[in-house]
């Protein structure tokens, strides 16, 4: 297993299915992969092995000197699945597993996105129109950095732990990152679900029932790419951080396990 060498990798669990988990968030925030899927810890003494990067410009991964970029990220992303791996993304994370898993389908065992950032699949419904004239009133209307940042984290529902600014130059570079996110495009990630289909790669959706937008989002991206959508009844945009996800994401990935004969 590869990967570059400005990544840097936590690793939970020294034998089983290889499990890849990818976080979201913006550049400039100190938190990496690690706080983000913290409750996945416990996976790697449950005989799976995790393999959690800090995404550049996260964590303990330097800045990359372009913006967060999902199909960037997620050309690396698709070294790090070796010779087959479970994919799992959160928010924009999930974005950059998509592309990951568009990538190289033949490496992926089950993809399973969180919460995550496609909001332009289903701009046709009214709680997500209205979710993103939010989000686009935070980019426009902040007037500092700083400001962006503390916003775009009430807005999105990232608990205090790990939203990371825990300075001042933290948040403004992390306010920086905000307004300057590459998000996929809605034929790109509808090409990319239509892959995953196409491949037969089980596709498994969890939103948190605390968002309307989030719900209607993750009921499209699992429509699209024929997939199932799960809510783990959670209190802000991180369900994986609920008692209850572990059980569902195992089950789900033990369902995906190739099976002897």
């Amino acid at each position: 297993m590869s990967s570059p060498d400005h990544i840097h990798l936590t690793r939970w669990g020294r034998s089983g299915p290889r499990v890849v988990l990818v976080h979201g968030s913006a550049q400039g925030s100190k938190v990496g992969g690690d706080h983000h899927f913290a409750a996945q810890r416990a996976l790697g003494e449950e005989g799976w092995q995790l393999v959690v990067p800090d995404r550049p410009g996260h964590g303990a991964s330097p800045a990359p000197g372009r913006p967060d970029d999902a199909e960037a990220d997620g050309a690396w992303v698709a070294d790090l699945l070796g010779d087959g791996a479970h994919l799992v993304g959160h928010s924009f994370g999930g974005c950059v597993a998509l592309a990951a898993a568009a990538r190289r389908p033949d490496a992926v065992r089950s993809l399973t996105l969180i919460e995550p950032g496609m909001q332009k699949l289903a701009i046709d419904d009214p709680h997500v129109r209205r979710f993103v004239l939010k989000l686009v009133a935070t980019l426009v209307f902040s007037f500092s950095p700083e400001r962006r940042a503390m916003r775009f984290a009430r807005l999105i529902g990232i608990p205090g732990g790990i939203r990371g600014g825990s300075t001042r130059e933290e948040r403004k570079a992390m306010g920086r990152g905000i307004a300057r996110l590459k998000v996929p495009s809605a034929q790109t990630l509808r090409t990319e679900l239509e892959v995953v289909m196409a491949a037969g790669i089980p596709l498994l959706v969890v939103t948190g029932g605390w968002s309307q937008s989030f719900d209607a989002v993750g009921a499209r991206v699992a429509s699209v790419g024929g997939g199932q959508h799960r809510i783990v009844a959670s209190p802000n945009h991180f369900p994986n951080l609920v008692p209850a996800f572990n059980p569902i994401l195992t089950a789900f990935m033990h369902g995906a396990e190739p099976r002897d004969g």
